[in-house]
């Protein structure tokens, strides 16, 4: 007899998969509801049996369906009760209707069953806060890459000497550039139309 915590990882699947499993078989007519011991739910030798032969079939088929069907004697097998009220009918030993047992039910109960080790579930939550921390990681390194940048272009204090002279040149250029057009605006504004139109052109050649 095994504990329902201790099936799942007999099997290396989760906790959800394995109650699909139990009650497909339940579906079939197999008896398959855990019996209590304490706190616990505990399965037969009989009952680990079949969901060892639905694994097997699982791995051979590669899905539950087509497994056989509970076999009739099982399925005809009588449900066992108790007697609310603990003494005999006198008249042929039968019971009074409002007397009479119905088996007790739990499937709630068992699928409400916590499991004390979901392997699968401790994993998904694992990846799931690495990912979450690997976010603000990366929300932290761009946001402060963003700030340093636009400061270093306000400011321009390079602390690499090399980037400093290199922003200092580019400067002197456009600089020196700008200065050129305003010396001959004239000259400088028919080049400019100049290009533009030739761009126009080009476009519409291209169109």
């Amino acid at each position: 007899m095994l504990s329902a915590s201790a099936l799942p990882q007999r099997y290396s699947i989760g906790k959800t998969y394995f109650y699909q499993r139990r009650d497909y078989l339940i579906k079939l007519g197999y008896d398959m509801e855990a019996v209590k011991d304490g706190r616990k739910k505990i399965y037969t030798d009989e009952q680990i049996q079949i969901l060892d032969e639905l694994d097997a079939h699982i791995k051979d088929t590669g899905a539950m369906e087509a497994f056989p069907e509970a076999s009739a004697a099982a399925l005809n097998t009588p449900t066992q009760s108790v007697s609310n009220d603990p003494e005999t009918n006198e008249h042929g030993g039968l019971v009074h209707a409002d007397q009479e047992q119905s088996e007790i039910n739990e499937p709630a109960a068992e699928k409400i069953y916590v499991d004390t080790n979901p392997l699968a579930d401790i994993q998904e939550q694992q990846l799931a806060s690495v990912e979450v921390a690997a976010q603000y990681s990366a929300a932290q390194n761009l946001t402060a890459f963003n700030y340093l940048t636009v400061d270093y272009m306000k400011h321009r204090d390079f602390s690499v000497q090399e980037l400093a002279e290199e922003v200092h040149k580019s400067e002197q250029a456009v600089r020196k550039t700008f200065d050129s057009m305003m010396q001959n605006p004239t000259s400088a504004t028919k080049k400019i139309m100049a290009k533009l139109q030739s761009r126009r052109s080009s476009q519409r050649v291209t169109a």
